[in-house]
């Protein structure tokens, strides 16, 4: 598949090593760069990595609590809004959301504005993920399975701390996920699986009692994973697509608990690259 080189701007990137004093830039800012610059069709891609935003904003709008709507994503409470009345227009014109989202609106509004918002929850996220598949980006589409995989075993664990069946909030269809399912039901005496490679580890990230020692080692094996993503990509979209979610870890740390989050973002840094270190001379050594 041909991609596109973004030879410039790539090189203007800041290096994500988080130094001391060095300014993270905003996501918001990142993202009106990446208009600028990217291809549409790649552009479009990026927008895939903000659609989360969306789903939970559409979670916030259907609970009608007035909750502040966050601001990544990549549409707005009045585009909502629109689309509501699109539904209850007689005359057929074009949606302005996904089609997944669409569907959602229309069983809420068919419940006369009620739905069970843990359902649709799950539904979003598998629509998310569906869109994510048929992107035709390589990238998005193992990084979203990774991502698939991380958040169905932490399900699964937090269920198993209270002894619930988490078996209809396990997402997906993949081998993992059946076999996920079948863990939950048993509740004990199961095998870890041993496909995909990762699961192993993050099986024992999500027994971390410590929240944020949790959060440092979850954020560190997607940080990884990235890599190992991107390390053959030299100035393409897979690359951008990558930093963008990197950037995204660090903002959140600079962010979560500020004396706190700076502590453990140090850390990050640090076991990041030893590990980078490490890699690079197996790599050279080979």
């Amino acid at each position: 598949m041909f991609k596109r080189l973004y030879h410039c701007y790539v090189a203007g990137l800041y290096d994500l090593s988080f130094d001391d004093g060095k300014n993270l830039i905003p996501l918001e800012e990142f993202r009106s760069e990446m208009k600028e610059i990217l291809h549409p069709d790649d552009y479009q891609l990026a927008s895939l990595l903000f659609m989360p935003y969306d789903n939970k904003n559409l979670i916030r709008f259907f609970s009608g609590k007035g909750e502040q709507h966050d601001i990544h994503g990549n549409y707005s409470q009045e585009e909502f809004e629109e689309q509501v009345k699109l539904l209850d227009s007689i005359i057929k014109v074009d949606d302005i959301l996904p089609s997944y989202m669409v569907e959602i609106i229309g069983d809420w509004l068919a419940g006369e504005k009620s739905i069970d918002l843990i359902d649709a929850e799950k539904r979003l996220t598998e629509g998310y993920f569906n869109m994510v598949d048929n992107s035709g980006s390589m990238f998005l589409k193992k990084w979203s399975e990774f991502e698939l995989d991380l958040n169905n075993i932490l399900v699964l664990k937090n269920s198993m701390e209270l002894d619930l069946d988490a078996s209809d909030q396990i997402v997906g269809r993949n081998q993992l996920t059946e076999e996920l399912k079948i863990i939950s039901r048993r509740k004990s005496d199961f095998r870890i699986p041993p496909e995909p490679e990762y699961a192993s580890v993050i099986f024992n990230i999500a027994g971390e009692t410590e929240f944020l020692e949790r959060e440092l080692k979850i954020d560190q094996i997607k940080w990884r994973y990235i890599n190992d993503l991107i390390f053959f990509e030299y100035f393409t979209i897979d690359f951008i697509l990558g930093y963008l979610v990197k950037l995204s870890i660090a903002l959140r740390w600079k962010e979560l608990i500020p004396e706190k989050g700076e502590e453990m973002l140090r850390k990050l840094v640090t076991e990041l690259k030893e590990t980078e270190d490490k890699d690079k001379a197996e790599a050279e050594a080979k």
